[in-house]
């Protein structure tokens, strides 16, 4: 596994712990300073997992420090990428249906479907066995179909 393929997807995970691209950036060059000064991880086979279990506690880190702003500010976060008009109002039901989970499903299934980080790899991440992560995604993809199925309802 090539880490500096990671970098953008480690970003995306920090911007949507942080909501703050800056912050993100900040983070991610100090994970990846960290997990390069630390030899200790490198020739067991969880790189991926290391990385990511610094990148997050940097961001708790950060949350400490900043007293964490509200979710619900989702007006003032932009899109970076350009979407086409139908795929859009898609993308926007999508993160507001992902803003309404609890922050721990909405990690799990942002490490999984997003940054196709393994099971195997968010276990190890988020101190939990594989079964816990399977049952905690299943309970979140049915909170998220639950989410978007009552949008769909009101047109």
């Amino acid at each position: 596994m090539d880490l500096k393929e990671q970098y953008e997807k480690l970003l995306r995970y920090c911007y949507m712990k942080t909501k703050d691209r800056y912050i993100a950036e900040d983070i991610v060059q100090e994970a990846y300073l960290r997990f390069w000064q630390s030899h200790s991880y490198r020739d067991t086979g969880k790189e991926l997992a290391y990385l990511y279990t610094i990148a997050r506690n940097l961001c708790m880190d950060e949350f400490r420090r900043a007293k964490a702003e509200e979710l619900d500010n989702f007006q003032d976060v932009k899109a970076e990428k350009c979407y086409e008009p139908e795929s859009a109002i898609e993308q926007i039901a999508l993160e507001s249906a992902l803003l309404g989970l609890p922050e721990e499903l909405r990690e799990i299934i942002m490490l999984r479907y997003t940054n196709e980080v393994s099971v195997a790899d968010i276990a190890k991440i988020t101190n939990m066995s594989r079964f816990a992560v399977h049952r905690r995604m299943k309970e979140g993809l049915s909170l998220l179909k639950k989410s978007l199925e009552g949008d769909g309802a009101d047109d």
